[in-house]
């Protein structure tokens, strides 16, 4: 841009004396000007000149600034006549005076122009001066000039006394100087200003011209950067871009020849230089396309927040201008290809990014990390985004990416570097990552780190899009948040991209895990079911039979009950699936465990069945186990190809299972013949609509403690007892039942109220089966009997016999017993209580010990079949007893102790 000049007349060789005291004084500073548009009052603290030197033609100049109007004239704002004389009278008005008003009358003629007289006086002549002053004397040159060119008062000194020596002399030179280039601006100003408020006014007239205005406006902005008034220069062009867009709206902008962009380099260019092309001509010229014109506003305007250091500003403006600049471009009919587009928004913005890099504040962004700096790294990394997402653009129709849709017309590239990068894969890849990385770096800067991270999954888009699934894989590893945080958009396409990377790396577990994640986020894709299955497929062709357990909750299970049926036990288990689509499932398993001593699990199982998305029932059976009981759920797995997915509830899910209905049972109840002693229970296996073709083992316990209670011997022929277990070798054929009684090695004192049996049969398929139950039953006889003697006399004694009932009640039918010479019995049935005692005497022959053995029948209340108490007991005789009394009150002795009582023999006449 052309400066502001002086421009000095000098016809006496003055200048070569003066020359360096008087630039040294430049430029002029602390002017007030109070020309602007706004009104007010500027201070501008400094105004660069450049001072000429002879009477130039000012009017051929062709720069930028004559051209911008016809008013503005050139960059000359006064003009200074250099005088020195000591001449008389006579020459001053024959030579002095003529050649002084001719200059003052060309210059006069300039709009826009000032000028001075500056007479320089010697030593001498000043002190000559002085005398005529004193003497009221105005005879010298100085005072003739004054008198002839000085003009009103009002419009300031135009001439001024210099002298050299005189630092005063000098100060009131300069002053005057800035008075008059300040007069000068503001004339211009004035000038242009009422010219373009006339020619505003005609805007709606026909023949009105946009690019006229635009020239005529910018001739008070050139005028203003003149000056230094950068913030007035960007409200002017502020003004003009309005007035633009007031037109493009209406339409209205035949001004303007073509929409351009097709000269060579048009898609690169440095916004900061506004000199590329004449683009001031052509906007006199009216021949300027849209496209100069826009960039051109543009570039001057980003000259201006430049100048003031807005750079923040010019991010915001510029990130404005490349989106509707870049849709103007795209409208049909601009004749501009796609490829064109977008190689100039990637050189825009890797333009702005470059002059954003060279503001102040960029230094200390990573130091002080202020506000304002972090606004500028995150403008410089958005600026680096858009480049990034036109190479995507670009390398598609360069074919430069995958699945690139080339075009065979496409233009040339004035960008050399990005022309390099569209000249092979690996310069582009380079270019690519570059970019991405630079764009990330300066997220972090700014603090939004969830915009470095789509920048780094752009990086591993294009590696895997290059079949580098390793290095693709482990940058993408680093983006993935953790398993417990919430996933955002950008994380699910980190997810999807690392998955298919896993799955090409071998990586099917890895890959699966990915998946699943994916399922469970909120809204997920129907596609995902199908990824599902197929990488379930793979692992479970890498892991075979042995599934892998996987973390995750695509399952839920909601509610599970018991479904009766003829031929199995079935339940059915009530599933939510996060699966957007339904997933046809291997096997779906639950686990039902009981509570108590015995904790048994038993297995329900369904094979190959579809879970649809959302809830959904599966009936599962179990023919393996029978047990009878409440049931938690304790797990409920879905078994796809390779993997394996635990399907837990939200609350406890608790069923009450019944017996199989078509497996064999065993039974249990109190043995009806049993010795006393010898806990003994009767064993019943009913095999119902289930043969048994590789025998049975049976196992008892003790309910409460789940002891396990030994078998001694058991009473059948096709039963045996092995370990202290039953064993039925035998084949059982269904409807067919068998029982025994057996006796078990547990203290009788200690008896177990409640076992359970477990039974572990074949059946004719050879499928192992369980059955499990759990019985209340008393092992122990529900009668005690014992027996002694007490000497009668050296060859006789009194053998007493006791019964007592350890049930709650009892009718005992008979009670026999034999001695070696005599035997008795009780014929009649006695009911007895719990604690009640028969107590029956005999007399017998003394011999050194007694054996007594016998039985004792009786019936419980609750059965309807006999039972026997097998009793065999030794005693023997003891001292002779003083007195002894007994009655027969009822059907059985009663003896009471130590009280004497009257003994009667049955079956002696004897009485003692």
């Amino acid at each position: 841009m052309q400066q502001l000049t002086l421009n000095i007349v000098d016809e006496n060789g003055v200048w070569e004396r003066i020359e360096q005291d008087f630039t040294s004084r430049l430029p002029l500073r602390n002017l007030i000007w109070k020309g602007g548009l706004t009104q007010s009052a500027r201070f501008i603290e400094q105004l660069d000149i450049k001072v000429t030197v002879g009477e130039a033609d000012n009017t051929s100049s062709h720069d930028t600034l004559a051209l911008a109007s016809e008013h503005a004239g050139s960059g000359r704002l006064l003009n200074i006549y250099l005088l020195e004389s000591d001449s008389d009278a006579d020459t001053y008005k024959a030579v002095i005076k003529p050649r002084a008003k001719t200059w003052i009358g060309r210059v006069s003629q300039r709009k826009g122009e000032d000028w001075m007289i500056v007479y320089v006086a010697s030593a001498e002549e000043i002190q000559r001066m002085s005398n005529n002053k004193f003497l009221s004397m105005r005879t010298s040159v100085f005072d003739r000039l004054k008198s002839d060119f000085q003009g009103k008062k009002d419009a300031g000194e135009h001439v001024v006394l210099l002298q050299t020596g005189s630092v005063e002399s000098w100060n009131s030179v300069f002053l005057t100087m800035r008075e008059r280039v300040v007069q000068a601006l503001e004339e211009r100003v004035s000038q242009l200003a009422d010219d373009m408020r006339r020619m505003d006014a005609n805007r709606m007239l026909p023949g009105w011209n946009y690019c006229k205005f635009f020239v005529l406006k910018e001739g008070i902005v050139r005028l203003y950067r003149l000056m230094g008034l950068q913030d007035e220069a960007l409200a002017q062009y502020d003004e003009l871009e309005a007035v633009f867009f007031q037109l493009l709206g209406a339409q209205r902008l035949s001004w303007f020849s073509t929409f351009g962009g097709l000269a060579e380099g048009d898609d690169y260019s440095d916004i900061l230089d506004t000199n590329k092309r004449a683009y001031v001509r052509q906007l006199v010229e009216t021949t300027i396309s849209l496209f100069d014109f826009r960039m051109y506003l543009f570039g001057c305007q980003a000259q201006l927040l430049v100048a003031l250091g807005h750079y923040a500003e010019l991010a915001e403006r510029a990130q404005r201008f490349i989106a509707t600049f870049g849709r103007s471009m795209r409208e049909p009919g601009t004749g501009l290809s796609t490829a064109f587009v977008a190689a100039w928004t990637y050189s825009t913005c890797m333009n702005i990014a470059e002059i954003l890099e060279g503001s102040p504040a960029s230094g200390g962004v990573r130091a002080d990390g202020g506000s304002a700096m972090r606004a500028l790294a995150a403008a410089k990394a958005g600026f680096l985004a858009g480049a990034r997402q036109q190479l995507d653009v670009l390398g598609a129709l360069w074919q430069r990416l995958p699945n690139g849709n080339g075009d065979s017309d496409l233009p040339s590239v004035a960008n050399p570097v990005l022309a390099a990068a569209l000249a092979t894969d690996e310069r582009f890849d380079q270019i690519y990552v570059r970019t991405c990385e630079q764009a990330a770096q300066y997220y972090v800067e700014s603090g939004r780190r969830r915009f470095a991270r789509a920048m780094h999954g752009d990086v591993a888009r294009l590696l895997a899009s290059r079949g580098q699934w390793a290095g693709a894989a482990r940058l993408l590893r680093t983006l993935v948040p953790g398993k417990t945080e919430p996933l955002s958009s950008l994380d699910v396409a980190a997810l999807e991209r690392l998955a298919e990377c896993e799955r090409q790396l071998g990586n099917a577990r890895d890959s699966l895990e990915c998946v699943v994640r994916l399922i469970a986020q909120p809204g997920a894709d129907s596609s995902y079911a199908t990824m599902l299955s197929d990488l379930c497929g793979v692992l479970g062709e890498e892991v075979g039979d042995k599934r892998q357990r996987m973390a995750g909750d695509l399952f839920k299970a909601v509610g599970a009950a018991v479904v009766p049926r003829n031929d199995t036990l079935c339940v059915e288990v009530r599933i939510r699936s996060q699966v957007a689509a339904a997933v046809h499932v291997d096997r779906v398993a639950a686990v039902l465990t009981s509570g108590g001593g015995h904790r048994l699990e038993v297995e329900f199982v369904v094979r190959d069945v579809t879970i649809a998305s959302g809830e959904s029932s599966v009936m599962l059976t179990a023919d393996a186990v029978s047990c009878a009981g409440r049931f938690s759920v304790a797990a409920v797995c879905v078994a796809i190809g390779g993997a394996e997915f635990v399907a837990a509830a939200d609350t406890q899910l608790y069923v009450h299972l019944a017996e199989h209905p078509a497996n064999p049972v065993v039974r249990l109840r109190p043995a009806l013949v049993a010795d006393m002693g010898c806990p003994a229970l009767r064993v019943t296996v009913d095999t119902r609509a289930t043969s048994v073709t590789a025998g049975m083992t049976i196992r008892l316990f003790d309910a409460s403690s789940g002891s396990p209670l030994r078998v001694t011997r058991c009473g059948h022929a096709g039963f045996s007892v092995a370990d202290g277990a039953i064993v039925i070798k035998d084949v059982i054929d269904a409807g067919c039942s068998s029982e025994a009684d057996v006796e078990l090695a547990v203290d009788p004192q200690v008896s177990p109220t409640a076992v359970t049996v477990c039974a572990l049969f074949k059946t004719a398929t050879a499928e192992r089966r369980v059955f499990v139950a759990t019985t209340s039953v008393d092992t122990a006889p529900a009668l005690a009997v014992s027996a002694h003697a007490v000497a009668l006399d050296e060859s006789r004694v009194a053998v007493i016999l006791r019964t007592q009932c350890t049930a709650d009640n009892l009718r005992l039918e008979s009670l026999c017993a034999a001695v070696p010479d005599a035997e008795w019995s009780l014929e009649e049935g006695t009911v007895m209580r719990r604690g009640g005692v028969v107590t029956v005497v005999r007399e017998i022959a003394n011999v050194p010990e007694l054996r007594l053995q016998g039985e004792a029948r009786f019936v419980l209340p609750t059965e309807d079949s006999n039972r026997t108490l097998r009793f065999n007991v030794v005693c023997s005789a003891a001292s002779p007893v003083v007195a002894v009394r007994m009655t027969t009150g009822s059907r059985f002795c009663r003896v009471l102790e130590p009280t004497p009582l009257s003994v009667r023999i049955v079956g002696s006449t004897a009485a003692r």
